[in-house]
């Protein structure tokens, strides 16, 4: 390679300012994306995960399942990444230890996870930012944007304050965007929609405009009220599962405006487990895609038992349980179905405006695994 004036200036830069600061265009580093544990988000974000290098936001309406995605995303990071660890800034001091544990397990509540409770947006950023430039963190949750306190107050309540979450908001994004980016972090910051009382059902959360600016993708979490799954619970009819509809309302990664769903369940059952239902979704767009072939009553793959000369299983609920209990298949399917999800974009995560609001309708491909 030839020296140029450009790398002595770089090497020279590189002395006073440092390694991850100043390197040559070529030499920029690209980091491939990780799952969301969601394979009709992955496909709708457009890079096949969540970027782990930017800041994206996470909103919705109380119940849409924002942290507990967020802590599920975290997981993902932290399964993917074994040597570094994930960080929660708790602003509104409502997280639960023994909840924590049953989501992510007391291994990395216990050894890789780092929880803090910071007394304002301002102590957050100054906290995130020594944390990422130790180069030991992969994840970050900030819970929440709208209900962060701010310093930009007067000891005296009474003495009005105006702009102060819109400010650290502002502040913690910029600082969160460079950091993220120069020390490979996965930023989240958990949001909260508002309404639109001009009636137009505009995407409204707080935070400013400086905090929508700095984030690369924002990302809208709606619970459809018309798609839910009911259990006896005690007696009584409870609502344990839901499908979300999650719209990609801002991205500087890929075309923006998809809108992806999943069935999720926030009350743990043997059937159904906990979180996202990534087995429903693996069979329901594997049969979309055409990498699960459904003839009758059986369902045919390669990688399925032989039965009769074929690999093939017969009954829904039998190939759940047997790709529930093969991880290598689980993951041998899912690769399969990601390389084919784009020729059928339009039902898997159809693009729509970014402005409009997500109906209150199933948004579910095609094919529903619940009526098969």
């Amino acid at each position: 390679m030839v020296t140029t004036a450009a790398h002595k200036l770089a090497t020279t830069l590189k002395k006073e300012f440092g390694e991850d600061s100043v390197m040559m265009a070529s030499e920029m580093k690209r980091y491939p994306a990780i799952t969301s544990g969601s394979l009709a988000l992955d496909f709708a974000v457009g890079i096949g995960g969540l970027p782990t290098d930017r800041v994206i936001e996470l909103a919705g309406a109380e119940g849409t399942g924002k942290t507990t995605l967020a802590l599920l995303v975290m997981q993902q990071f932290l399964a993917a990444q074994p040597d570094r660890a994930g960080l929660i800034l708790d602003l509104e001091h409502k997280l639960d230890s023994d909840w924590l544990k049953f989501l992510l397990g007391d291994d990395l509540v216990e050894n890789r996870i780092i929880y803090i409770q910071p007394d304002h947006i301002e102590g957050a950023t100054n906290i995130l930012k020594k944390a990422l430039a130790s180069g030991d963190v992969c994840c970050a949750i900030l819970d929440s944007i709208g209900g962060a306190p701010t310093i930009r107050r007067n000891d005296d309540a009474q003495v009005a304050s105006f702009g102060g979450n819109s400010q650290g908001a502002g502040e913690f994004a910029r600082a969160a965007a460079t950091f993220s980016a120069k020390y490979q972090c996965l930023t989240i910051g958990i949001n909260q929609v508002r309404a639109d009382m001009s009636g137009y059902n505009r995407h409204m959360t707080p935070g400013g405009m400086a905090w929508k600016f700095a984030v690369a993708l924002r990302l809208l979490l709606k619970r459809i009220t018309k798609s839910t799954v009911t259990q006896k619970v005690n007696g009584e009819d409870c609502v344990i599962g839901y499908e979300v509809a999650c719209k990609v309302v801002k991205s500087s990664l890929s075309p923006q405006g998809r809108t992806a769903s999943w069935w999720f369940y926030n009350v743990p059952t043997e059937e159904y487990g906990f979180g996202i239902d990534t087995l429903e979704e693996i069979i329901r767009l594997g049969i979309l895609t055409n990498v699960i072939a459904r003839k009758g009553g059986w369902y045919h793959h390669p990688l399925l038992p032989e039965d009769k000369g074929e690999h093939k299983i017969l009954g829904r609920d039998r190939l759940m349980e047997h790709i529930r209990s093969d991880v290598e298949l689980q993951a041998a399917l899912s690769k399969e179905i990601t390389a084919n999800l784009a020729e059928h974009a339009s039902d898997v995560a159809p693009i729509s405006n970014p402005d409009d609001d997500i109906e209150d309708k199933s948004h579910f491909a095609k094919i529903n695994v619940a009526n098969l």
